[in-house]
């Protein structure tokens, strides 16, 4: 219910744009917080903040998580 009302409202979590809108996912909560990792980047603290393994993000955004590879497509 919770992730249904973020994607409702349309927005990204991190940059606030309405357009392209997607859902990042890590598998645990623990994936966040990695051994030596000083200065995480903001999509990382937010969710740890959060305490929440999805962050509804636009497409930019997404391409910054995952830097050089692509997000995995939702199948349908």
């Amino acid at each position: 219910k919770e992730l249904i009302d973020r994607l409702l409202t349309g927005r990204c979590e991190l940059c606030e744009r309405t357009e392209d809108i997607e859902v990042h996912h890590v598998r645990k909560l623990s994936e966040l917080n990695p051994v030596g990792l000083t200065n995480p980047p903001a999509w990382m603290r937010l969710m740890t903040r959060r305490r929440r393994k999805t962050l509804v993000v636009c497409q930019t955004c997404h391409a910054n998580i995952h830097p050089g590879q692509p997000a995995a497509p939702l199948k349908q």
